[in-house]
């Protein structure tokens, strides 16, 4: 018994030995399939030249540049391309021949054009990974490749991109390898042109609602969703595999091309909208001159007019003379503004210098164009994310605080209104219409109206949340001193001086400071004194004043006053919130007070 149990523990050890084996062989199997399957890169080593008299030799010091015309390499790949393989490389708007031992083995449609004298149609140009089909290359073999640039400028590094990518691969409609290894480095370009896609669909969304619904959300939204947009794309069709993903190789080099000039242009619209005064006008009429141009190398290019690639250097020339115009109004903006729009216009600047460096051509390579330009835009945007959810923060604790402060205001108008109701006050006036109902009817019945006036407008006041014109709040004091006249007679002399009234300004905001002058003012100093009532109009400003030759008090300790800081405080309050004013009382005892409102012209009226 025991001995067969021994059996069956060595079957089951030899079992999962046997399973482990399988399982090692099997992926032994598969990463040298992978192995053998991956891509190998090739290096052409030899020597080159321009007019196939003059032979230089083919380094890395080599002044290989596209810009100078077509060029003749002549030497050995350092590896093998067995026979049924692929040999790839990467075609950046050039043609490219290829001869094995003096049999041509390669000939793309550009080469075929350009030796046969054709024009290059438009759906020709552009950027690719493309193969040839090895019958057997050795080391030993001598190629002979020929690389035709059509165009003048753009490109001056094609021929070395062509060099660095050469490699061997296995039948790629087959495996679809070489593309597998290259999306890892498109896949995160692509990732995040997608992520700007959907945000700027989402920010589209907002700002069309907004246009539904009728809400005032400004153009910038737009502008901004449009930015977002065309980065997004950029980054997409400039990936190194993106010929892989849209084989439409005319659709990927307009896209591209497409998305880079509107996303610029957008950029400049934006500026010209943060942008005030002169900078603003000259800034506009550079990217409406920069827009047209962009237009005509459009248009020019899908009519067959002239090939798109060619187009560039014409944009780039703009972008020379736009961008630094833009970034020095930027700048003089932020020393004349300040904080007001600074995020905006750092980012113009930044931006703006990006683009240059990209045009310079300072950190492209194969793998990614534009490489200041999306790294300056990716810490943008998630700067201007992270504003952006600060600023929603920051508006929810105002609401929260406006909500507050509205409330405190409410009391703050109950607590002066019935103040200003003080029994003490209507019984004088009451007694004074009384007294004057026998001896004076016709003045009493006008007192009688204008008290029931003064009682109408400081009920009316609890309720009125925005601005109302000075006018009213005149007529309004004018009603109470008349009161105030008609109990102190000889004792309260006014003066009116008022040499501007149209402006708002908030409800019950000049008349608890005239109500002050008197109360706590004149009729506590003997023999009486005058209040003076003043306006006038400044380049900025309205300034209200209000004087009075009272008993005065020490402005240091007046918060100890249980009644006079009360109707002070909800003034200044009114003032700051409401029309972004001031309140400056000051005050020398036995001699009197003055008040000086200050509204400015141009705030916006809000209401609470």
């Amino acid at each position: 018994m025991k001995s067969r149990k021994t059996y069956i523990n060595y079957l089951a050890l030899a079992v999962l030995l046997l399973l482990a084996a399988v399982c090692l062989l099997s992926v032994s199997l598969n990463n040298n399939q992978a192995a053998l399957s991956m891509p190998i890169p090739l290096t052409f080593s030899g020597e080159y030249s321009y007019d196939g008299e003059n032979w230089l030799p083919l380094s890395e010091e080599a002044e290989l540049s596209a810009l100078r015309g077509s060029v003749i390499l002549r030497g050995h790949l350092d590896g093998e391309i067995p026979e049924g393989a692929y040999l790839y490389y990467y075609r950046n708007h050039i043609g490219v021949s290829m001869y094995i031992n003096g049999e041509q083995c390669a000939l793309d449609p550009v080469s075929q054009c350009l030796s046969m004298g054709i024009d290059l149609m438009s759906s020709m140009c552009g950027k690719e990974w493309t193969s040839i089909y090895s019958p057997g290359i050795q080391p030993e073999d001598e190629l002979e490749i020929f690389l035709y640039n059509p165009h003048d400028h753009g490109n001056a590094a094609a021929y070395r991109d062509f060099l660095n990518t050469l490699c061997c691969g296995p039948n790629p409609e087959k495996t679809g390898l070489l593309q597998r290894n290259l999306e890892t480095y498109g896949q995160p370009f692509r990732i995040a042109g997608e992520l700007f896609i959907v945000m700027a669909m989402i920010l589209l969304g907002t700002a069309m609602a907004s246009v539904f619904f009728r809400i005032t959300i400004g153009g910038r939204l737009f502008i901004m969703a449009l930015i977002i947009l065309f980065a997004g794309g950029f980054f997409i069709f400039d990936a190194i595999d993106v010929c892989f993903l849209i084989d439409l190789l005319v659709l990927n080099t307009y896209a591209r091309q497409l998305c880079m000039m509107l996303a610029v242009s957008c950029l400049g619209f934006y500026l010209c909208d943060v942008l005030t005064g002169k900078m603003q006008k000259a800034a506009r009429a550079a990217v409406l001159l920069s827009a047209l141009l962009n237009a005509v190398l459009i248009v020019s290019s899908f009519t067959g007019a002239a090939v798109i690639y060619d187009t560039y250097i014409y944009w780039a020339v703009s972008q020379w003379l736009l961008c630094p115009l833009l970034a020095v109004c930027c700048i003089f903006q932020l020393c004349r503004t300040g904080k007001k729009n600074a995020l905006a216009l750092v980012s113009g600047i930044l931006m703006c210098t990006a683009i240059l460096l990209d045009i310079a051509g300072v950190g492209s390579s194969i793998l990614s164009h534009g490489n200041c330009s999306k790294g300056m835009f990716c810490i943008l945007f998630v700067v201007h994310i992270a504003a952006a959810a600060k600023g929603i923060a920051d508006d929810y604790r105002a609401s929260v605080q406006v909500q507050k402060l509205e409330k405190e205001l409410q009391e703050s108008r109950i607590s002066i209104m019935l103040s200003q109701l003080r029994p003490h006050f209507l019984f004088n006036v009451l007694n004074s219409i009384y007294y004057l109902c026998g001896k004076e009817p016709e003045t009493a019945r006008k007192m009688i109206d204008k008290f029931s006036s003064y009682l109408r407008n400081n009920l009316a006041s609890l309720d009125q949340k925005t601005m109302i014109p000075f006018s009213r709040e005149f007529d309004h004091i004018q009603t109470y001193l008349e009161l105030e006249k008609l109990r102190f007679e000889e004792e309260l002399t006014i003066v009116y001086d008022i040499q501007a009234d149209g402006f708002s300004l908030p409800a019950m905001t000049v008349q608890p400071l005239v109500e002050n002058a008197v109360k706590h003012g004149i009729t506590k100093k003997r023999g009486g004194g005058v209040l003076a009532l003043a306006t006038r109009e400044e380049s900025e400003n309205y300034v209200i004043t209000i004087t009075d030759t009272g008993v005065g008090f020490d402005p240091e300790h007046y918060m100890d006053d249980g009644e006079v800081h009360i109707g002070i405080e909800n003034v200044r309050q009114r003032l700051e919130h409401m029309a972004n004013g001031t309140l400056k009382i000051t005050s020398i005892p036995g001699e009197g007070t003055a008040a000086v409102i200050i509204i400015p012209k141009k705030e916006d009226i809000h209401a609470w």
